[in-house]
């Protein structure tokens, strides 16, 4: 083999490396997203008692826990936030927090 085939096939596997390389690094700040979003969920969900609906992203949904002082329901509950402005439907999610 000579020296240029050699040099092309190094140049090659060190692109290669180095798109390895930023493959891992991408798949560890998607992977550190992800649990961020999931402990953010989490205490949403602690603090609200709300738990969305994750499989349908086409509405705001999921069930409601509501503590009352005689029993404990849960209901379900789904906003169209295309019927309503952003504002309208945070208001929405508020009144529902609100009424446990």
């Amino acid at each position: 083999m000579s020296n240029t085939v050699i040099n092309n096939q190094i140049s090659s596997l060190e692109r290669q490396r180095v798109s390895i390389d930023e493959q891992i690094q991408l798949r560890k700040k998607l992977d550190r997203e992800e649990l961020r979003a999931q402990k953010k969920l989490s205490m949403y969900a602690s603090v609200t008692n709300i738990i969305p609906d994750l499989d349908n992203r086409s509405t705001i949904s999921g069930p409601v826990d509501i503590v009352d002082r005689d029993k404990r329901m849960v209901e379900k509950f789904e906003l169209d936030p295309t019927e309503s402005t952003p504002f309208e439907t945070c208001e929405s999610i508020w009144k529902l927090i609100n009424h446990r």
